[in-house]
Protein backbone atom coordinates (compact mmCIF):
# COMPACT_ATOMS: atom_id res chain seq x y z
CA UNK A 1 0.00 0.00 0.00
CA UNK A 2 2.69 2.51 1.10
CA UNK A 3 4.47 1.70 -2.50
CA UNK A 4 1.35 2.61 -4.33
CA UNK A 5 0.98 5.93 -2.46
CA UNK A 6 4.93 6.76 -3.10
CA UNK A 7 4.17 6.06 -6.60
CA UNK A 8 1.04 8.61 -6.54
CA UNK A 9 3.17 11.04 -4.85
CA UNK A 10 6.45 10.95 -7.10
CA UNK A 11 3.55 11.37 -10.27
CA UNK A 12 2.28 14.75 -9.08
CA UNK A 13 5.32 15.96 -7.17
CA UNK A 14 5.54 18.74 -9.71
CA UNK A 15 2.29 20.10 -10.28
CA UNK A 16 0.92 19.04 -7.50
CA UNK A 17 -2.49 17.23 -5.90
CA UNK A 18 -5.06 18.56 -8.29
CA UNK A 19 -7.98 16.62 -6.77
CA UNK A 20 -7.27 18.40 -3.57
CA UNK A 21 -6.77 21.86 -5.22
CA UNK A 22 -10.19 21.53 -6.72
CA UNK A 23 -11.78 19.98 -3.27
CA UNK A 24 -9.81 23.61 -1.84
CA UNK A 25 -11.10 25.87 -4.77
CA UNK A 26 -14.93 23.94 -4.78
CA UNK A 27 -15.25 25.03 -0.89
CA UNK A 28 -14.40 28.56 -0.73
CA UNK A 29 -16.78 29.28 -3.69
CA UNK A 30 -19.80 27.49 -2.53
CA UNK A 31 -19.04 29.11 0.85
CA UNK A 32 -19.31 32.41 -0.39
CA UNK A 33 -22.45 31.61 -2.35
CA UNK A 34 -23.79 30.13 0.55
CA UNK A 35 -23.10 33.22 2.73
CA UNK A 36 -24.53 35.45 0.33
CA UNK A 37 -28.25 32.94 0.41
CA UNK A 38 -27.93 33.13 4.22
CA UNK A 39 -26.89 36.49 5.06
CA UNK A 40 -28.48 38.56 2.54
CA UNK A 41 -32.31 39.07 4.71
CA UNK A 42 -29.67 39.76 8.07
CA UNK A 43 -27.92 41.95 6.13
CA UNK A 44 -31.08 44.16 5.12
CA UNK A 45 -31.98 44.18 8.41
CA UNK A 46 -28.94 46.22 10.07
CA UNK A 47 -29.42 48.94 6.91
CA UNK A 48 -26.70 46.90 4.67
CA UNK A 49 -26.96 46.21 1.12
CA UNK A 50 -28.29 42.09 0.63
CA UNK A 51 -24.29 40.87 -0.43
CA UNK A 52 -22.65 42.85 2.26
CA UNK A 53 -21.45 40.08 4.04
CA UNK A 54 -20.75 37.99 0.74
CA UNK A 55 -19.19 40.46 -0.60
CA UNK A 56 -17.00 41.42 2.34
CA UNK A 57 -15.79 37.75 2.52
CA UNK A 58 -15.06 37.73 -0.81
CA UNK A 59 -12.69 40.48 -0.34
CA UNK A 60 -11.10 38.47 2.59
CA UNK A 61 -10.46 36.23 0.08
CA UNK A 62 -7.84 38.21 -1.68
CA UNK A 63 -5.28 37.97 1.07
CA UNK A 64 -6.41 34.45 1.66
CA UNK A 65 -5.51 33.48 -1.68
CA UNK A 66 -2.21 35.08 -1.64
CA UNK A 67 -1.62 33.03 1.56
CA UNK A 68 -3.05 30.17 0.20
CA UNK A 69 0.05 30.47 -2.33
CA UNK A 70 2.88 30.99 -0.27
CA UNK A 71 2.09 28.51 1.87
CA UNK A 72 2.06 26.31 -0.72
CA UNK A 73 5.15 27.41 -2.51
CA UNK A 74 7.81 27.66 0.76
CA UNK A 75 10.33 25.69 1.15
CA UNK A 76 9.39 23.26 4.17
CA UNK A 77 12.71 23.12 4.92
CA UNK A 78 13.34 26.60 5.45
CA UNK A 79 9.87 27.30 6.86
CA UNK A 80 10.68 24.31 10.09
CA UNK A 81 13.93 26.68 10.63
CA UNK A 82 12.04 29.47 11.65
CA UNK A 83 9.22 27.79 13.48
CA UNK A 84 10.23 28.96 17.07
CA UNK A 85 10.54 32.41 16.19
CA UNK A 86 6.78 31.62 14.81
CA UNK A 87 5.30 29.84 17.39
CA UNK A 88 6.74 33.01 19.73
CA UNK A 89 5.10 35.20 17.38
CA UNK A 90 1.98 33.33 17.66
CA UNK A 91 2.26 33.53 21.07
CA UNK A 92 2.72 37.21 21.49
CA UNK A 93 -0.53 37.84 19.06
CA UNK A 94 -2.30 35.72 21.93
CA UNK A 95 -1.54 38.42 24.04
CA UNK A 96 -2.89 41.47 22.27
CA UNK A 97 -6.28 41.48 23.03
CA UNK A 98 -5.22 42.11 26.58
CA UNK A 99 -3.78 45.11 25.71
CA UNK A 100 -5.80 48.54 26.47
CA UNK A 101 -7.16 50.04 22.90
CA UNK A 102 -6.24 47.58 20.95
CA UNK A 103 -8.39 44.36 22.28
CA UNK A 104 -12.07 44.47 21.11
CA UNK A 105 -14.42 42.76 23.45
CA UNK A 106 -17.89 41.40 22.08
CA UNK A 107 -20.33 40.13 24.34
CA UNK A 108 -18.23 39.03 27.28
CA UNK A 109 -15.22 37.49 25.42
CA UNK A 110 -11.70 39.65 24.54
CA UNK A 111 -10.81 37.63 21.40
CA UNK A 112 -9.90 39.96 18.95
CA UNK A 113 -7.56 42.54 18.06
CA UNK A 114 -8.87 45.87 16.39
CA UNK A 115 -6.36 47.01 13.33
CA UNK A 116 -9.00 49.69 12.43
CA UNK A 117 -9.67 48.02 8.93
CA UNK A 118 -10.16 44.78 9.76
CA UNK A 119 -10.39 43.22 13.24
CA UNK A 120 -8.58 39.73 13.25
CA UNK A 121 -8.78 36.77 15.96
CA UNK A 122 -5.03 36.21 16.97
CA UNK A 123 -6.20 32.82 18.81
CA UNK A 124 -7.19 31.72 14.84
CA UNK A 125 -3.88 31.98 13.65
CA UNK A 126 -2.65 30.30 17.00
CA UNK A 127 -4.01 26.61 15.50
CA UNK A 128 -1.91 26.43 12.57
CA UNK A 129 1.45 27.72 14.42
CA UNK A 130 0.72 25.04 16.84
CA UNK A 131 0.59 21.81 14.51
CA UNK A 132 3.57 23.76 12.79
CA UNK A 133 5.32 24.11 16.13
CA UNK A 134 4.47 20.17 17.12
CA UNK A 135 5.70 18.75 13.65
CA UNK A 136 8.71 19.93 14.35
CA UNK A 137 9.20 19.52 17.78
CA UNK A 138 8.12 15.87 18.08
CA UNK A 139 9.86 14.65 15.30
CA UNK A 140 13.29 16.26 16.64
CA UNK A 141 12.63 14.39 19.75
CA UNK A 142 11.31 11.29 18.61
CA UNK A 143 14.48 9.30 19.28
CA UNK A 144 14.29 10.02 22.90
CA UNK A 145 10.64 9.58 23.32
CA UNK A 146 10.29 5.91 24.21
CA UNK A 147 13.52 6.76 26.78
CA UNK A 148 11.02 8.79 28.33
CA UNK A 149 8.56 10.76 28.77
CA UNK A 150 9.82 14.00 30.34
CA UNK A 151 11.18 15.01 27.09
CA UNK A 152 7.64 15.90 26.05
CA UNK A 153 6.91 17.89 29.13
CA UNK A 154 8.73 21.00 27.24
CA UNK A 155 6.47 21.01 24.19
CA UNK A 156 3.64 20.15 26.64
CA UNK A 157 4.11 23.08 28.82
CA UNK A 158 4.31 25.80 25.78
CA UNK A 159 1.19 24.39 24.09
CA UNK A 160 -0.44 24.81 27.75
CA UNK A 161 0.43 28.65 28.00
CA UNK A 162 -1.23 28.82 24.25
CA UNK A 163 -4.42 27.17 25.49
CA UNK A 164 -4.80 29.07 28.04
CA UNK A 165 -3.96 32.33 26.96
CA UNK A 166 -7.02 31.31 24.04
CA UNK A 167 -9.09 30.29 27.41
CA UNK A 168 -8.30 33.45 29.38
CA UNK A 169 -10.13 35.44 26.09
CA UNK A 170 -13.35 33.29 27.19
CA UNK A 171 -12.79 31.55 23.50
CA UNK A 172 -13.12 27.83 25.41
CA UNK A 173 -13.96 26.29 21.60
CA UNK A 174 -10.79 27.29 20.67
CA UNK A 175 -9.06 26.25 23.44
CA UNK A 176 -10.62 23.26 23.16
CA UNK A 177 -9.72 22.91 19.78
CA UNK A 178 -6.03 23.89 19.78
CA UNK A 179 -5.75 21.29 22.52
CA UNK A 180 -7.55 17.83 20.76
CA UNK A 181 -5.46 18.98 18.05
CA UNK A 182 -2.16 18.78 19.83
CA UNK A 183 -2.79 15.52 21.66
CA UNK A 184 -3.81 14.13 18.27
CA UNK A 185 -0.31 14.93 17.25
CA UNK A 186 1.47 13.84 20.46
CA UNK A 187 -0.57 10.12 19.64
CA UNK A 188 0.31 10.18 15.55
CA UNK A 189 4.27 11.36 16.61
CA UNK A 190 4.30 7.81 18.97
CA UNK A 191 4.46 9.46 22.00
CA UNK A 192 4.41 6.78 25.24
CA UNK A 193 0.97 5.90 26.27
CA UNK A 194 2.54 7.40 29.87
CA UNK A 195 2.32 10.45 28.68
CA UNK A 196 -1.36 10.51 27.77
CA UNK A 197 -2.57 8.97 31.15
CA UNK A 198 -0.54 11.86 33.12
CA UNK A 199 -2.00 13.99 30.45
CA UNK A 200 -5.92 12.63 31.50
CA UNK A 201 -5.09 12.96 35.02
CA UNK A 202 -4.24 16.71 34.93
CA UNK A 203 -6.05 17.94 32.09
CA UNK A 204 -9.33 15.91 32.80
CA UNK A 205 -10.20 17.36 36.60
CA UNK A 206 -9.29 20.93 35.28
CA UNK A 207 -11.51 20.68 32.18
CA UNK A 208 -14.34 19.74 34.50
CA UNK A 209 -13.87 22.57 36.45
CA UNK A 210 -13.93 25.25 34.11
CA UNK A 211 -17.19 24.43 33.31
CA UNK A 212 -18.71 23.71 36.45
CA UNK A 213 -17.34 27.41 37.64
CA UNK A 214 -18.45 28.86 34.66
CA UNK A 215 -22.19 30.38 34.70
CA UNK A 216 -22.33 30.47 30.63
CA UNK A 217 -21.02 26.96 30.19
CA UNK A 218 -23.17 25.79 32.92
CA UNK A 219 -26.57 26.75 30.30
CA UNK A 220 -25.01 25.72 27.19
CA UNK A 221 -24.68 21.99 29.05
CA UNK A 222 -28.03 22.44 30.59
CA UNK A 223 -29.45 23.81 26.96
CA UNK A 224 -27.96 21.06 25.30
CA UNK A 225 -29.23 18.25 27.97
CA UNK A 226 -32.95 19.30 28.19
CA UNK A 227 -33.69 21.97 24.88
CA UNK A 228 -37.10 23.28 26.40
CA UNK A 229 -34.80 25.01 29.21
CA UNK A 230 -34.90 28.54 28.35
CA UNK A 231 -36.27 28.02 24.84
CA UNK A 232 -36.34 31.94 24.60
CA UNK A 233 -32.67 31.97 25.68
CA UNK A 234 -29.60 29.35 25.31
CA UNK A 235 -31.81 27.21 23.51
CA UNK A 236 -33.17 29.33 21.26
CA UNK A 237 -30.88 29.52 18.48
CA UNK A 238 -30.33 25.29 18.36
CA UNK A 239 -33.92 24.87 18.46
CA UNK A 240 -33.55 27.23 15.36
CA UNK A 241 -31.43 25.41 13.60
CA UNK A 242 -32.67 21.60 13.65
CA UNK A 243 -36.26 23.47 12.74
CA UNK A 244 -34.31 24.58 9.45
CA UNK A 245 -32.39 21.78 9.18
CA UNK A 246 -35.65 19.04 9.38
CA UNK A 247 -37.42 21.42 6.94
CA UNK A 248 -34.87 21.16 4.58
CA UNK A 249 -35.78 17.13 4.07
CA UNK A 250 -34.27 15.22 1.40
CA UNK A 251 -33.47 18.24 -1.66
CA UNK A 252 -34.09 21.13 0.33
CA UNK A 253 -36.38 24.56 -0.24
CA UNK A 254 -34.00 25.33 -2.72
CA UNK A 255 -30.87 27.73 -3.13
CA UNK A 256 -31.92 31.20 -1.94
CA UNK A 257 -35.61 30.59 -0.54
CA UNK A 258 -35.09 29.47 3.06
CA UNK A 259 -36.87 31.07 5.00
CA UNK A 260 -36.17 29.80 8.64
CA UNK A 261 -33.24 31.23 8.41
CA UNK A 262 -34.58 34.87 8.44
CA UNK A 263 -35.26 34.94 12.02
CA UNK A 264 -35.07 31.74 13.95
CA UNK A 265 -31.39 31.52 13.64
CA UNK A 266 -29.19 34.68 14.72
CA UNK A 267 -26.23 35.72 13.69
CA UNK A 268 -26.27 32.97 10.74
CA UNK A 269 -24.15 34.35 8.64
CA UNK A 270 -21.52 33.18 11.44
CA UNK A 271 -21.73 29.37 13.36
CA UNK A 272 -24.96 28.32 12.42
CA UNK A 273 -24.36 29.03 8.48
CA UNK A 274 -24.38 25.30 7.72
CA UNK A 275 -28.22 25.45 8.93
CA UNK A 276 -28.87 27.62 6.58
CA UNK A 277 -27.35 25.41 3.62
CA UNK A 278 -28.85 22.76 4.86
CA UNK A 279 -32.35 24.56 4.48
CA UNK A 280 -31.65 25.51 0.98
CA UNK A 281 -30.12 22.19 -0.27
CA UNK A 282 -31.62 19.56 1.99
CA UNK A 283 -30.03 16.30 3.42
CA UNK A 284 -28.02 16.21 -0.09
CA UNK A 285 -26.22 19.46 -0.06
CA UNK A 286 -25.12 18.93 3.70
CA UNK A 287 -23.89 15.66 2.76
CA UNK A 288 -21.97 16.73 -0.53
CA UNK A 289 -20.20 19.79 1.59
CA UNK A 290 -19.10 16.73 4.03
CA UNK A 291 -18.10 14.97 1.80
CA UNK A 292 -15.82 17.58 0.14
CA UNK A 293 -14.26 18.01 3.63
CA UNK A 294 -13.54 14.64 3.74
CA UNK A 295 -12.31 14.26 0.58
CA UNK A 296 -9.98 17.29 0.58
CA UNK A 297 -8.59 15.49 4.19
CA UNK A 298 -8.29 11.79 2.77
CA UNK A 299 -6.01 13.80 0.05
CA UNK A 300 -3.75 15.32 2.34
CA UNK A 301 -3.14 11.81 4.80
CA UNK A 302 -2.52 10.13 1.71
CA UNK A 303 0.32 12.33 0.92
CA UNK A 304 1.27 12.84 4.56
CA UNK A 305 1.60 8.98 5.22
CA UNK A 306 3.83 8.59 2.00
CA UNK A 307 6.51 10.78 3.14
CA UNK A 308 9.53 9.08 4.88
CA UNK A 309 10.10 12.39 7.04
CA UNK A 310 8.39 12.78 10.28
CA UNK A 311 7.91 16.25 10.41
CA UNK A 312 5.93 16.39 7.29
CA UNK A 313 3.91 13.73 7.91
CA UNK A 314 3.02 15.29 11.50
CA UNK A 315 2.53 18.27 9.59
CA UNK A 316 0.55 16.66 6.86
CA UNK A 317 -2.00 14.89 9.41
CA UNK A 318 -1.95 17.70 11.72
CA UNK A 319 -3.66 20.17 9.46
CA UNK A 320 -5.95 17.79 8.04
CA UNK A 321 -6.99 16.56 11.68
CA UNK A 322 -7.36 20.37 12.64
CA UNK A 323 -9.80 21.14 9.21
CA UNK A 324 -11.59 18.18 9.94
CA UNK A 325 -12.34 18.77 13.86
CA UNK A 326 -13.38 22.19 13.28
CA UNK A 327 -16.18 21.38 10.38
CA UNK A 328 -17.29 18.23 12.63
CA UNK A 329 -17.77 20.02 15.42
CA UNK A 330 -19.50 23.13 13.62
CA UNK A 331 -21.76 20.62 12.10
CA UNK A 332 -22.21 18.35 15.47
CA UNK A 333 -23.53 21.94 17.15
CA UNK A 334 -25.64 22.94 14.27
CA UNK A 335 -27.72 19.41 14.55
CA UNK A 336 -27.75 19.78 18.16
CA UNK A 337 -25.39 16.83 18.95
CA UNK A 338 -23.13 18.60 21.01
CA UNK A 339 -23.46 22.01 23.10
CA UNK A 340 -23.22 24.66 21.66
CA UNK A 341 -19.90 25.98 21.18
CA UNK A 342 -18.91 28.86 19.02
CA UNK A 343 -16.54 27.35 16.22
CA UNK A 344 -16.82 28.61 12.96
CA UNK A 345 -17.11 26.26 9.55
CA UNK A 346 -14.06 26.16 7.57
CA UNK A 347 -14.76 28.48 4.05
CA UNK A 348 -18.84 29.37 5.26
CA UNK A 349 -18.59 31.29 7.99
CA UNK A 350 -18.02 34.84 8.04
CA UNK A 351 -14.65 36.42 9.26
CA UNK A 352 -11.47 36.84 7.55
CA UNK A 353 -9.87 35.60 10.51
CA UNK A 354 -11.13 32.09 9.99
CA UNK A 355 -10.39 32.22 6.57
CA UNK A 356 -6.59 33.33 7.14
CA UNK A 357 -6.17 30.11 9.52
CA UNK A 358 -7.61 28.04 6.64
CA UNK A 359 -5.51 29.38 3.95
CA UNK A 360 -2.44 28.23 6.07
CA UNK A 361 -3.72 25.09 6.65
CA UNK A 362 -4.55 24.22 3.21
CA UNK A 363 -1.71 25.60 1.66
CA UNK A 364 1.22 23.72 3.62
CA UNK A 365 -1.15 20.73 2.89
CA UNK A 366 -1.32 21.09 -0.75
CA UNK A 367 2.44 22.04 -0.26
CA UNK A 368 3.37 19.07 0.85
CA UNK A 369 2.10 17.41 -2.58
CA UNK A 370 4.15 19.34 -4.98
CA UNK A 371 7.34 17.86 -3.98
CA UNK A 372 8.72 14.62 -1.99
CA UNK A 373 11.01 14.72 0.82
CA UNK A 374 13.99 16.75 0.00
CA UNK A 375 15.66 16.10 3.40
CA UNK A 376 18.92 14.00 3.23
CA UNK A 377 18.12 13.22 7.33
CA UNK A 378 14.62 12.04 6.21
CA UNK A 379 13.63 9.40 8.76
CA UNK A 380 12.15 6.05 7.38
CA UNK A 381 10.87 4.29 10.74
CA UNK A 382 7.54 2.99 9.60
CA UNK A 383 5.68 6.21 9.77
CA UNK A 384 2.84 5.27 7.30
CA UNK A 385 2.80 2.15 8.55
CA UNK A 386 2.43 3.41 12.67
CA UNK A 387 0.85 6.58 12.33
CA UNK A 388 -2.43 5.14 13.91
CA UNK A 389 -1.70 1.84 15.39
CA UNK A 390 1.14 1.02 17.81
CA UNK A 391 2.84 -1.59 18.80
CA UNK A 392 3.36 -3.10 22.40
CA UNK A 393 6.79 -0.94 22.45
CA UNK A 394 4.42 2.07 23.14
CA UNK A 395 3.17 0.88 26.43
Amino acid sequence: MRAGFEAERESVARRGDRGMLAAVFLLAGIGVAALWSASSEYALSLGRPSGYFALRQAVFMLPSALIFWVCASIDLDALRAKTDAFTLIALGFLLLPFIPGLGENRNGATRWIDLRFMTLQPSELWKPALVLYLAHILDKKHERMNETAGVLVPPFILVSLGCLLVFAQNDFSTAMISAVTAIAVFWVAGSPFSFFLSLSAAVTPLAALSILTSDFRLRRILAFLFPAYEPHGQSYQILGSIRAIRSGGLLGKGFGLGSLKRGSIPEVQSDFIFAAWTEETGLIGALAVLALFGFLAWRAIRVAISETDGYRSYLGIGMAFLLSLETLVNAAVVAGAIPATGMALPFFSAGGSSLLSTAISCGLMYNLSTRPSSSTGARDDGVASSLLWRGSSDV
